[in-house]
């Protein structure tokens, strides 16, 4: 376990199997019971979250993070490794681990329905060891904050989606937990409510040292909020750096030329500088290179190589646009199915922190 980690996984892995029960075959009045399938939901997947960290766990549906999520809260058993969480065994002392982790996960009932929200908070918070004044005045703070203090004595069967997301993300902070694990934390919230748990996330990691794990599909959230990203795809982890580090690697520049009509692309081979060379779109086709980021000299000497082969051709140059690379780009392309996304994977050794 490392020292000054709070929360971390080494190893783990998990598979999950299904099975279904298939009809009866009308001809042969035969049934094929079951088919099963086995699905990898955690490859060998280790990284640690430091106290005052923000770590964003990305990666397409079914990739693996909700998996990860609820084997750091102790609600998954791994098939192999272990999670530690504050030093402890999740799976040896999950009772103790439950009182530093608070966990919402997307898509569940964490409320109970017939119960209003500030009933539900005092419940979890009971559940936790938070009593007395200290729990009343807990929850009606984390009401205030989160914008639920007039429908507190309202039953949450009534309250919209938004609205139980929020109660979810307050049930989760009652016991004040040292870790904070938010699934898709930001689904169904207005965009004022998702700027106030972005802004309370910040503040419970840098003034009070938390970690906090965010999952999320919301690339400009993730770009904004996290300090380090992984990328999980198919239960593997495929990149762990710090945010601005994985935009570093992928610092190539993206220019995109729209022109009158098409360019043979093989008069662009063997130019230094140009790391990849395609048409995109079909009515208005844009001509895309890929230039090199770090090099400015390289890739201004390939700019003016390609306007020169343009006017070669003696084509009509109608606009050029330079695309930036963000998060998002990154996250397409690394979680590709294109055998040059595979490439690109192995060959970056630097993904890994």
């Amino acid at each position: 376990m490392t020292d000054t980690a709070l929360v971390e996984l080494r190893g783990v892995c998990k598979e999950f199997s299904t099975s279904h029960v298939l009809p009866v075959d009308e001809e042969t009045r035969k049934r094929r019971l079951f088919k099963k399938k086995v699905v990898c939901a955690a490859d060998n997947i280790s990284f640690s979250i430091a106290p005052g960290e923000i770590f964003g766990l990305l990666g397409p549906n079914g990739a693996g993070k909700t998996t990860a999520v609820k084997m750091i809260s102790g609600l998954v058993r791994p098939d192999a490794g272990q999670a530690f969480v504050k030093g402890l065994n999740v799976e040896k002392k999950r009772r103790q681990i439950l009182r530093h982790v608070g966990v919402v996960l997307e898509g569940t009932r964490t409320s109970l329905w017939p119960l209003t929200p500030f009933e539900n908070l005092v419940y979890y918070g009971m559940l936790k060891d938070v009593r007395g004044s200290v729990l009343k005045e807990r929850a009606h703070d984390l009401l205030d904050f989160i914008g639920l203090q007039d429908k507190k004595n309202v039953q949450v069967r009534r309250l919209s989606r938004g609205q139980k997301q929020k109660l979810a993300i307050c049930i989760a902070m009652i016991a004040d937990p040292l870790v904070l694990l938010l699934d898709e934390p930001t689904t169904g919230l207005d965009v004022q409510s998702s700027r106030a748990i972005k802004d309370k996330v910040r503040e419970i990691t840098r003034e009070q040292g938390r970690s906090v794990l965010v999952t999320t599909h919301d690339m400009h959230v993730a770009q904004e909020l996290c300090d380090r990203i992984a990328i999980i795809n198919h239960g593997k982890l495929i990149a762990c750096r710090p945010t601005d580090s994985l935009l570093e690697v992928f610092s190539e520049q993206v220019f995109a030329f729209r022109l009158d009509r098409r360019v043979p692309l093989d008069l662009f081979s063997g130019i230094p500088g140009i790391i990849k060379s395609e048409y995109e779109g079909s009515e208005e086709p844009e001509l895309v290179f890929q230039l090199v980021g770090e090099q400015q000299d390289l890739r201004s000497e390939a700019l003016y190589k390609i306007i020169r082969i343009f006017e070669e051709q003696k084509c009509l140059l109608r606009s050029v646009s330079q695309r930036k690379q963000n998060l998002e780009s990154i996250f397409l392309r690394l979680t590709s199915d294109d055998p040059d996304a595979d490439v690109l994977k192995k060959g970056n050794t630097c993904l890994s922190s």
